[in-house]
């Protein structure tokens, strides 16, 4: 009888549980809402506005940032696939020297040695029809490109050795990633922060200080670090898959396809708008404001725009359908397509908004947030960290599933309103502090976040739940539902002073949130009592939490600084105590009868395995 080898499953015939197809599928959300969305509407933008100075200064970054990434890509296929055909040593130098021009550009900027925008009125031999635009090389822009290319090539071939030898493996690479993510998401978290309760700080909200600046660069660069350091062994290891689509993605798709292109863009818009503007007597294609200063006072009409737009619309728009038609037969290409792009869009988000102080923390703020999504979309396509057994979603799988992804869009969209850049209009966001100081969009955040993650840790877990952490789980939510409609009509007395007779509707709303919430606590905190004993580290990942915020709420309300920070510590108290709802330990009896009875997460009787799609 003959016998024959079973072939290989390929990566799209692999069963995928439905929570790494919910990460993933997150991540080519935030990739399609930037590129069909927000990119078009910044071109129409800038290319409307009243003059284009922020069009040139736009296309010009934009192409020379697609030319660092380019040279980056270049040099991956250069060193790791399959060795090394030029020395490092060559590519780490180049990369430094890259990077201390940029540094040197920007410091010269920074300290006002030179002007940021170049040319300037005093310029003259660089104003006339047949030149630039005064303004329309951003110095700073330039500098930041130099500087981030530079660094990627110096860290890409530091890491060469490592990677290659298998080194970097293990342990090792783990604390560099899990360093790098970490320390991004703890800068990130202290700017926002001191920039929503202590703005002076950080120099004010429109004039930041240098310092909370670096902290942001500093936060963008470790999160690409950790991506880079994370991804290089994956694309090695499996190289027939990930090189070729580096060289396509790299230099034949941003090198080729859009730094080349929008450099000719740059340099040739301003004469072709003197040109048309010469034989367009009605104005409709261009518009220019004053007679006596043709073209430094034209643009483009919104007709001209909304060409404009449209084509931008349909050229991302045709690479998302792309990448969804070759996603079964060539997944990791368009994987790697889509971490080059948010990448790429991140760093995009910074360096087209430098010409306003107000506008950089902001700018590196998204990048450092774009940066994070763009590792945790790449790892989760690598990686399956749920169980993949086939069973069916039930209904609370089914409300996991959409609850958590609607969490995960309010959070991105609070994320998102804290910007205040200078096309705002086009894209619909905005973020303003309330009356008494309420930050909406960043307890928005913290809420949202907060919420998604709770959910999302239930879908993934997928266990069974006891009866006791049900209660406590839905009590405490029903309290802190009760304290947010307290705390958002707010206090006009403190109770604590004058007595119960003082107190509000508001006060009752938001005392009756307490009752429900420390019952809710009671109950987590005697159930990782009952099954873990009271010597555990369950009862301390509940009561530790607590006593810091406890100790937190004192301190602010004897500063009586923003009131909304008391109300926050009421919040923060119950982390702990919602982490034991979501993964703590039951009794394997309670645990037992849960499944038995089909009280498990997917509701259907089902047991312990549910939430699993095929592909």
């Amino acid at each position: 009888m003959q016998v024959t080898a079973a072939s290989p499953i390929r990566e799209h015939e692999r069963p995928m549980s439905w929570a790494r197809a919910m990460v993933i599928a997150v991540g080519f959300f935030f990739l399609t809402a930037i590129l069909v969305g927000q990119l078009p509407s910044y071109v129409f933008t800038i290319s409307t506005a009243s003059t284009l100075t922020h069009f040139e200064q736009g296309m010009l970054a934009l192409s020379l940032l697609a030319f660092g990434f380019g040279l980056i890509a270049l040099e991956v296929a250069f060193l790791y696939d399959p060795k090394p055909l030029i020395p490092w040593i060559l590519f780490a130098v180049v990369g430094a020297g890259i990077a201390v021009v940029g540094g040197f550009l920007l410091f010269q900027v920074w300290q006002g040695t030179w002007p940021q925008q170049i040319p300037t009125e005093q310029q003259k031999y660089l104003i006339n029809p047949g030149w630039f635009q005064v303004g329309s090389i951003d110095i700073s822009a330039v500098g930041m490109i130099a500087l981030l290319t530079g660094l990627g090539m110096f860290s890409t071939a530091l890491l060469t050795r490592p990677v290659l030898s298998g080194s970097i493996l293990g342990p090792t690479r783990d604390l560099f990633v899990r360093f790098g993510l970490g320390l991004a998401l703890v800068l990130l978290a202290l700017y926002t922060t001191l920039l929503t309760f202590a703005p002076t700080a950080l120099g004010g909200a429109d004039h930041p200080a240098g310092i909370g600046n670096v902290l942001l660069f500093l936060a963008v660069i470790s999160a690409i670090f950790a991506l880079q350091v994370w991804l290089l062994p994956v694309m090695v290891a499996n190289r027939q898959r990930f090189m070729p689509a580096v060289y396509l993605h790299g230099v034949v798709g941003l090198l080729g396809s859009v730094a080349i292109p929008l450099f000719v863009i740059w340099a040739a818009v301003y004469p072709v708008v003197n040109l048309i503007h010469s034989v367009d007597a009605e104005q409709f294609w261009v518009e220019c404001a004053q007679k006596t200063n043709i073209p430094g006072s034209c643009t483009f009409s919104p007709f001209t725009g909304y060409i404009i737009c449209a084509i931008v619309f349909t050229m991302t728009f045709g690479l998302l359908i792309a990448g969804l038609y070759f996603w079964s037969t060539r997944r990791d290409t368009v994987i790697l397509g889509g971490t080059i792009g948010m990448l790429y869009l991140a760093i995009a988000a910074s360096v087209i908004h430098l010409d306003v102080p107000g506008q950089v923390p902001m700018g590196l703020i998204i990048a450092a947030s774009i940066a994070v999504t763009a590792f945790v979309f790449t790892w989760a396509t690598q990686r399956e960290f749920a169980p993949v057994s086939p069973q069916q979603l039930g209904c609370t799988g089914q409300w996991l599933v959409l609850g958590t992804l609607l969490l995960i869009y309010l959070f991105g969209f609070a994320l998102f309103s804290m910007p205040n850049f200078f096309e705002i209009e086009a894209l619909a966001l905005f973020y303003q502090p309330g009356q008494g100081g309420l930050h909406d969009a960043f307890w928005a955040f913290l809420l949202m976040g907060g919420l998604a993650a709770l959910q999302f840790t239930i879908f993934v877990r997928r266990r069974p739940m006891s009866a006791l952490r049900k209660f406590a789980l839905w009590t405490m939510l029903a309290g802190v539902v009760f304290e947010l409609i307290g705390a958002i009509q707010g206090f006009t007395r403190d109770i604590l002073v004058s007595g119960l007779t003082a107190m509000e509707g508001a006060h009752a709303i938001f005392i009756t949130g307490i009752c429900f919430t420390l019952a809710g606590f009671l109950a987590a905190l005697y159930g990782a009592v009952r099954a873990r004993g009271a010597i555990s580290i369950w009862p301390l990942i509940i009561l530790v939490p607590a006593l810091v915020s406890l100790a937190f709420g004192i301190v602010i309300y004897n500063l009586i600084v923003y009131p909304e920070l008391i109300q926050f510590a009421f919040v923060l108290a119950l982390v702990g105590a919602f982490a034991y709802t979501a993964v703590g330990p039951d009794l394997e009896d309670e645990l037992a009868l849960a499944a038995g009875n089909g009280n498990g997460a997917n509701g259907h009787g089902q047991g312990a395995e549910p939430f699993v799609v095929s592909r």
